[in-house]
């Protein structure tokens, strides 16, 4: 491994990957669903959807990879 895969592996730990990655999928989201709420009954916000559909399946991506590297960190960490 080089060193600069060291470094940036190093620099975010699983639990950081996980939330930053819930955060940007909550607030792509968080705007459809405020135009739902409070938008005009007859809207149709195209854009919004768009952005939602596109970034909630590479937050799950990110989650994911934040799980996976709890789990190995974790059992590195117990030996």
């Amino acid at each position: 491994m080089s060193r600069i895969e060291e470094a940036l592996l190093g620099r975010w730990s699983g639990l950081k990957i996980l939330l930053v990655s819930t955060a940007l999928g909550f607030a792509c989201v968080l705007p459809l669903l405020l135009y739902m709420a409070f938008g005009p009954a007859d809207g149709n916000p195209i854009g919004l959807g768009l952005l939602a559909v596109v970034a909630v399946p590479i937050a799950g991506i990110g989650a994911a990879v934040g799980l996976v590297k709890m789990v190995v960190q974790y059992f590195l960490r117990r030996e």
